[in-house]
């Protein structure tokens, strides 16, 4: 076999690397700390998204095929995952400004490679920082394409993938460059949640992430060209706790009429609420669980301060209708936002609790 000058020089880079990685290894086993070599696809994905904290060690590993961070990262979280064939991606932010030209895309690139491979994690899970708006939304296909081709040739197997809105709205460029993007990566996360954002028609308190916006959400992709197995239906473990300007009944929440993004009103201003609290506020609520059979979500009304609050979330009831999505469009997997937002404590009654969240996103 004949060796360019070129060819030595890179192998000679490739070695001093790994013999760098392997003695920088904080995992007990050297062999963790090397991303996952294959592109490994399972035929239901399972991402786990981990917002910080120590909670990551009880999670159930045996269902989860990717682990999303943000924040802090964990060494610990890596090897472990590693340990059980588990991908370990790392959540990216991106501006205009990192997209604007090539130069920018080319640093930008290479210093999100370069973190990904001094902590051996196996690639990354996009985000945008500003407003999808069609002079931002046209250049994230080149920029996906980019990244894919780099990481590729430096971590095979490496995965990309990235973030979009509840719907792929057709009125402007936005979803065209979304749909276009996708070709390049290896999932899109479709959250399903945040849908009332932007409230046209009332200004109600309402369901997160109600069920048939939530499949109208996922078909409009796939129909505008994602292909369905690299759709990801993200669903949400937390709710929003809303103060009612007026409380009529339950079900009837009317909210501070406030204008967002064009929308004479909007959620914006509730709080968001881990599920872990929501089941620690349920018992002290006024009303009980409530059903609402149009949107398929729990809800529930409290007193505090004189004032009404209605809390909406979701629970394994209405996570587990959301599943059911996965079949029947054919999708490549689902996610939840976060898994550190359920309780692990060791009180039986919350353990179960969490155990029904995690076996709700595994459709029999």
């Amino acid at each position: 076999m004949c060796w360019s000058v070129a060819g030595l020089l890179s192998l000679a880079v490739l070695v001093l690397w790994v013999t760098i990685s392997i003695e920088d290894c904080r995992c007990p086993e050297t062999t963790h700390c090397h991303p996952l070599s294959t592109r490994k696809h399972n035929p239901v994905e399972l991402f786990a998204f981990h917002g910080g904290g120590k909670d990551w060690k009880h999670y159930a590993w045996s269902k989860i095929t990717t682990i999303v961070t943000s924040g802090t990262y964990i060494p610990e979280l890596m090897c472990h995952a590693h340990a059980h064939d588990i991908r370990v991606v790392m959540e990216v932010s991106i501006g205009k400004d990192d997209m604007f030209d090539h130069q920018a895309r080319f640093s930008w690139i290479g210093n999100k490679l370069n973190t990904i491979q001094e902590r051996y994690l196996d690639g990354v899970y996009l985000i945008f920082n500003s407003a999808l708006v069609p002079t931002f939304s046209s250049k994230l296909p080149t920029l996906i394409e980019e990244m894919q081709t780099r990481f590729t040739k430096s971590i095979p197997g490496s995965q990309i993938s990235f973030r979009v809105p509840w719907i792929c709205n057709t009125s402007t460029t936005v979803c065209s460059d979304l749909v276009s993007a996708s070709k390049y990566a290896d999932y899109v996360h479709v959250i399903s949640f945040d849908v009332q954002l932007h409230m046209w028609t009332d200004c109600f308190a309402k369901a997160n992430a109600p069920y048939h916006q939530t499949r109208t959400g996922i078909a409009s992709y796939i129909k505008n060209g994602v292909k369905s197995k690299k759709v990801i239906l993200t669903v949400p473990w937390f709710g929003y706790d809303y103060t009612c300007k007026r409380f009529i009944e339950a079900g009837r929440c009317e909210i501070e009429k406030i204008a967002f993004d064009g929308a004479p009103c909007s959620a914006a201003r509730a709080s968001g609420i881990p599920y872990s609290d929501i089941m620690k506020l349920l018992p002290k609520s006024i009303s009980g669980r409530i059903w609402d059979d149009d949107l398929k979500a729990p809800f529930f009304v409290y007193k505090k301060d004189k004032a009404f609050h209605e809390v909406w979330y979701d629970n394994p009831e209405s996570i587990s209708l959301r599943t059911t999505f996965l079949k029947r469009f054919n999708l490549g997997g689902i996610g939840m936002l976060n898994a550190n937002f359920a309780n692990y404590s060791s009180d039986p009654i919350a353990a179960m609790k969490t155990e029904e969240m995690w076996n709700a996103l595994c459709p029999p």
